[in-house]
């Protein structure tokens, strides 16, 4: 598929991703006023860094929210082309299968044999007009039903008012040159000033030997109706997208909204895209088109299916409505899933948090220059000012984390909705083919040879064998039957149209569903048996519709007619048909799709491990789901979470319908991968480890007259502090020197400005052992009334806050015999946190207490 890229124009219609940019914009405005005054009142804090960085990121972001925006709506475009067109042609393969059927029905070719001996009765008419209007009433698909005779006149329609076919119709000779199965002829024409549109099937109708022609059979299929069907399941009403099917020329043949996309126009179509923007009227739309992808090798008529929706509308949709009702843990765990985020999108945040960090570290450093070389006048400014500096960082980092959040979100609701669709597309497809079933079953009820043989006193075998013909010749025909079966009033099965069943015959049903079959009160009546093991499909699960045969002269029931549904490979089909698929147009690695009945067992499953027959204890909560309710979840199963769209049935046209007794709720389920359990909790748990941005620009306490200015910073999740005059600065620690045989706390070396200075890891002294930071930096301490100088390691710089002496409590009492904690005192900081605050002689002889018991040890030993 063609790629195009994002476009300015395009972009100004992304309004979450548009206030992202206002509110980054902001900010750098803000930036570009603290830098100034940082020079001109010389803090000591550079930013230029860290407003690059920040600038980097925000971009970065930007583009891909903009991204996913744009391909969540193409999804749902896509969504929608493919079903307009994918949906109608299964339909239409149906209507293809019907011509050739009806054409050699014994009634029609008995009708025009004796139209062609004019020897035709009123009875004869009458009977013939039964007929057409029986088949209509049990596949209400068709609008008209039209008889030509063998020279092109019309001698019998259903419904006369219609006038789309008329006498030498064009299509009659079609069909009588043709050798194809069908002949498929779209028809648009004006009928009382309003366009009228119907798709005719037609087939020659010849005699029972097959060497003489009679006529010719047109079927005319409710074209408008079924696509008004289409777009109403399709699009809603608060729903701006139009649904357009074009022909092969682009001209719109039908529209969900004539009034946006009106009949006849010829429109843009760029089905080898994956989205164009069009312009018709006067408007913008951001359009998808999709060609067929053929059902069985019928690849329908070569029309395209088109959505479209205006740009000023195709972006305000919100994803958090969207998640609101999912678990917050789980979505938050698989928003750090890297099967659907790549690294460089799940290490954004990390990144925002590390030039946080380098920011702080600019700060804190810029607070230690004012504390040691500032008068207290421009102190109080300078801190301030540094504040504030803080305080924009934390901001950018806000935003770029809520635009991180967004981006991730889009892309699991793009996820959710779409297994959401292929669900509500899964039980379409599995209604409209279940509606052919009881059209078939009530339809080959009305056989001729069936009712005039099964209503003689005795059946014969030369019956039983005609009628056996007559199976073998429809299931031929209509292959999605295992077998289909006959049966006589006392239900003992007559004939079947599979030989292996042939073990059959002379068998009493004693189903059910046989019993209710001779409770049927007209020709309208069907019966469904359960979905459960049956001995007439190898003891395996299916449905068995079926149908009572009736008397000649309708007065009695006969028999009955029962067709095993092939559910194993049919309900397979259908649900490969809808697994979600990636850009490529390739089904999803891991996903699978199920039906589940009402009574919560499996009728199919593409994944190995859910069987048929099983119960289906996944997610209880879609038995709650009414005829043609929705929801969507995250769900975890065999170690993975999955986007799980779930779909209740809610029947086609009457078929389950508030006429219809028959009543079958079954949900279709969508399972999408989302991510490893095991794999994104240890994501989690490694970045849980990783120490970012202690630094709390709200605590700021003001000097005073007997304060103290203490320099913060945390070890671990331990917060310490040292008075800033004992501090030079934090530098990274790009140029420590390991030292193989040094102290046990010592770390290492540090090449700092002109000197080489010893660093304390000062995590093992408090008995952390293992922790991580991806930013660790080193604080120089420098006591010089006694010339002690080294670094310490920490995790993250704190505030700088003033602390007056009832604030500290000394610690000696605490901690006398506890030999690693080098703390001298504590303060109460902000309600209850609790700071830590040392000298920097405590730290370097607890440092060397340690070294000298470690080295009497190894004389002792």
């Amino acid at each position: 598929m063609h790629k195009q890229p994002l476009t300015d124009d395009l972009t100004s219609h992304f309004k979450q991703v548009n206030d992202f940019h206002s509110s980054i914009s902001q900010l750098q405005h803000a930036w570009d006023s603290l830098a100034l005054l940082a020079q001109l009142s010389g803090t000591g804090s550079e930013m230029e860094h860290t407003r690059s960085a920040f600038n980097t990121i925000s971009n970065d972001v930007l583009k891909h929210l903009s991204q996913e925006t744009l391909r969540k709506t193409a999804a749902q475009l896509s969504s929608k082309a493919f079903e307009i067109i994918n949906l109608l042609v299964r339909n239409l393969f149906e209507r293809t299968a019907d011509i050739g059927f009806f054409a050699t029905d014994d009634d029609v070719r008995d009708y025009l044999s004796q139209y062609m001996q004019d020897t035709l009765s009123d009875e004869q008419q009458d009977a013939m007009h039964f007929r057409f209007e029986e088949y209509q009433k049990k596949y209400t698909v068709y609008e008209n039903i039209v008889l030509f005779d063998s020279q092109g006149q019309l001698i019998h329609q259903l419904d006369a008012s219609q006038n789309t076919l008329d006498h030498f119709d064009p299509i009659v000779a079609l069909a009588q040159q043709s050798t194809a199965p069908y002949i498929e002829r779209f028809y648009q024409s004006e009928v009382n000033g309003h366009t009228y549109k119907s798709l005719i099937y037609a087939h020659e109708v010849r005699s029972r030997d097959g060497r003489k022609p009679l006529g010719v059979l047109c079927l005319c299929f409710k074209f408008v109706n079924e696509l008004d069907t289409i777009f109403h399941n399709l699009i809603s009403e608060s729903d701006w997208s139009v649904g357009v099917l074009l022909d092969e020329q682009r001209n719109v043949i039908a529209s969900s909204d004539i009034y946006q996309i009106p009949l006849g126009a010829t429109i843009c179509a760029e089905p080898d895209q994956d989205w164009f923007i069009s312009r018709f009227s006067g408007r913008e739309y951001l359009c998808v088109t999709k060609r067929s992808e053929g059902y069985q090798g019928y690849l329908g008529p070569g029309w395209l299916g088109q959505a479209m929706i205006p740009l000023e509308h195709a972006f305000h949709h919100t994803m958090r409505d969207m998640v609101a009702h999912i678990d917050s843990e789980i979505l938050h765990k698989v928003m750090r899933s890297p099967l659907i985020f790549s690294d460089s999108l799940l290490s954004i945040p990390k990144q925002a948090a590390s030039i946080q960090s380098k920011l702080n570290q600019s700060v804190w450093n810029g607070n230690i220059w004012q504390s040691n070389y500032v008068d207290t006048q421009q102190k109080n400014f300078s801190k301030t000012l540094l504040c504030e500096i803080s305080n924009t960082g934390h901001k950018t980092q806000q935003i770029i984390e809520q635009m991180v959040s967004e981006l991730y979100q889009t892309v699991v609701s793009v996820m959710l909705e779409n297994s959401s669709f292929c669900a509500q597309m899964a039980v379409d497809i599995m209604d409209r083919n279940l509606y052919e079933r009881a059209n078939d079953v009530r339809w080959w009820a009305l056989t001729h040879d069936f009712r005039e043989r099964l209503g003689q006193n005795q059946v014969s075998d030369d019956d039983k064998l005609k009628m056996t013909e007559v199976l073998e010749y429809i299931n031929n025909l209509y292959t999605v039957y295992d077998n289909l079966i006959v049966f006589d009033r006392q239900g003992e099965v007559m004939a079947v149209s599979n030989h292996r069943y042939n073990h059959l015959l002379g068998m009493h049903l004693q189903d059910e569903w046989a019993g209710r079959t001779r409770s049927c009160l007209s020709t309208q009546d069907y019966v469904v048996s359960a979905f459960e093991k049956t001995p007439l499909y190898n003891d395996e699960c299916t449905y068995i519709y079926a149908a009572p045969i009736r008397h000649l002269d309708n007065n009695s029931i006969v028999g009955g007619i029962a067709i095993v549904f092939d559910s194993k490979p049919q309900f397979q089909a259908m649900l490969k048909d809808v697994v979600p698929r990636d850009g490529d147009d390739a089904p999803v690695t891991g996903s699978f799709t199920v039906f589940v009945n009402e009574q919560l067992s499996v009728i199919s499953s593409t994944h190995q491990a859910i069987t048929i027959g099983e119960d289906f204890e996944l997610m209880p909560a879609i038995s709650k789901l009414k005829e043609g309710e929705q929801l969507f979840d995250i769900a975890i199963y065999q170690n993975t979470y999955y986007a799980v769209g779930a779909h209740a049935s809610y029947g086609y046209r009457e078929y389950k319908g508030p006429q219809d007794s028959y009543r079958n709720k079954v949900v279709a389920l969508i399972f999408t991968p989302l991510g490893k359990v095991d794999e994104i909790n240890h994501r989690i748990r490694a970045e849980s480890q990783l120490i970012h941005n202690k630094f709390n620009p709200n605590l700021f306490l003001q000097y005073g007259q007997d304060t103290q200015e203490y320099a913060t910073f945390y070890v671990a999740d331990t917060w310490m502090g040292i008075e800033t005059r004992y501090v030079r600065e934090a530098v990274d620690e790009d140029q420590l020197l390991t030292l193989p045989e040094a102290a046990p706390f010592i770390a290492g070396m540090h090449a700092y400005r002109n000197e080489v200075i010893p660093v304390i890891d000062l995590a093992r002294m408090l008995g952390h052992e293992h922790y991580f930071t991806d930013y660790r930096q080193i604080v120089v301490i420098e006591d010089k009334n006694t010339s002690l100088k080294f670094g310490l390691f920490v995790s993250a710089l704190g505030e700088i806050p003033y602390l007056s002496p009832n604030q500290i409590q000394p610690m000696n009492a605490l901690f006398k015999g506890v030999s690693h904690n080098p703390g001298v005192a504590v303060a109460n900081i902000a309600q209850s946190s609790m700071l830590t605050l040392v000298t920097a002689q405590s730290l370097w002889n607890k440092a060397l207490t340690v070294r000298t018991a470690g080295q009497e040890e190894q004389v002792m030993v």
